[in-house]
């Protein structure tokens, strides 16, 4: 798979769907269930009931496109979300750590770095 560039949006549903469901019903589950626009590049993360499988959802700017995942062995583990969110934003590391069968939440990050005025290189 190719795996989208860092600054792309990827949300999570805490919800389960059907992976019956094509495009026009995950496109409707990402507006009315989730409050988002489909068509703003983002991609859309979704995981059935045993979690084992995955599709997710993005529009490419010419159209709607999809891409499933079934794990042969084990499940997907889903990062903690707070309880009544919809969605929960992660970054595209832990879609790729996702997709592989990774629990996210196990991961420990650093502090994420941001320069100040002072940080300027030296000359």
């Amino acid at each position: 798979m190719m795996l989208p560039m860092s600054h792309v949006k990827v949300f999570l549903s805490t919800s389960t769907v059907d992976m019956r469901f094509g495009f026009d019903r995950l496109a409707q589950m990402v507006k009315a269930g989730l409050g988002f626009d489909l068509f703003d590049g983002s991609l859309f993360l979704f995981f059935n009931r045993s979690s084992d499988r995955a599709r997710i959802i993005y529009f490419d700017g010419s159209g709607s496109c999809s891409f499933s995942k079934r794990l042969e062995r084990g499940t997907f583990k889903a990062p903690d979300c707070k309880p009544g969110e919809a969605s929960l934003a992660i970054s595209a590391t832990d879609l790729a750590l996702l997709l592989e069968g990774v629990n996210v939440s196990r991961i420990v990050r650093p502090k994420p770095w941001k320069p100040t005025p002072f940080d300027a290189p030296q000359s």
